[in-house]
């Protein structure tokens, strides 16, 4: 009997570490192509048992007034809902909600910013691979525009690389269409991973975090349940 319930309680804690020791991997693939454009992020976990697609919702410049316009498709997500498309448009008012949003969590989170460099030191980036056309239907802007574009990707890609550890060499291009037409097209591929066990005590770390700032918890509730908040005088 006792021989029984040890080999159960070993076969227990084996189990329980190998799910802690799983990794998430992540992969996200954008591309535009002209009016063409299509996001989508990929998760797999427990040793690639369970995968989830998600469809990002492609935004496409509208102008400064109307702002940036979103388009999202629903059929292929993990959570479905009665309109398998939904679009609408990100403007000044809403950017102003996000960045009040911001403050709040930062305000009613303890250290919100060291958690979040934390967490992300933690994460594996082990492909980038980014590649760009252009075409301003004039050879002198189209080459200006280039050189432009390399130096964005180049500052970019170094930013990211002081939050997440970078496993692999980047692969960056940018090749100018010699035609006499606007062309813009770009492809965006990258795959990284973080432990499963980190991420489980990360998020516990962030739920003491909010719990330690009185009124937190219901600032947190508020923001994500699209709540109004009132703004401090």
């Amino acid at each position: 009997m006792w021989k029984w319930i040890s080999i159960a309680i070993i076969v227990v804690i084996l189990l329980v570490l190998a799910i802690l020791l799983s990794r998430i991997r992540l992969k996200l693939d954008i591309a535009k192509h002209d009016n063409d454009d299509r996001a989508r992020l990929e998760i797999r976990f427990l040793y690639g048992l369970i995968k989830i697609n998600y469809d990002i919702p492609a935004i496409l410049i509208a102008g400064l007034k109307k702002g940036l316009l979103y388009r999202l498709d629903r059929n292929k997500n993990i959570h479905k809902t009665d309109a398998s498309v939904d679009s609408g448009n990100i403007d000044a008012e809403k950017i102003k909600r996000f960045t009040h949003d911001v403050r709040v969590l930062l305000k009613e989170t303890e250290a919100l910013n060291r958690w979040l460099r934390h967490t992300l030191a933690h994460v594996t980036m082990s492909k980038m691979e980014w590649s760009t056309n252009i075409s301003l239907a004039d050879a002198a802007y189209t080459a200006t525009s280039t050189g432009i574009l390399w130096g964005l990707k180049a500052t970019l890609v170094g930013f990211a690389s002081s939050f997440v550890r970078m496993n692999c060499k980047p692969k960056l291009f940018v090749v100018p269409y010699w035609v006499d037409r606007l062309r813009f097209t770009t492809t965006l591929t990258c795959e990284a991973n973080v432990s499963l066990g980190y991420l489980m005590f990360s998020m516990l770390t962030l739920a003491y975090r909010i719990w330690r700032v009185p009124g937190g918890p219901e600032a947190w509730k508020r923001v994500f349940s699209k709540k109004p908040i009132q703004h401090e005088g």
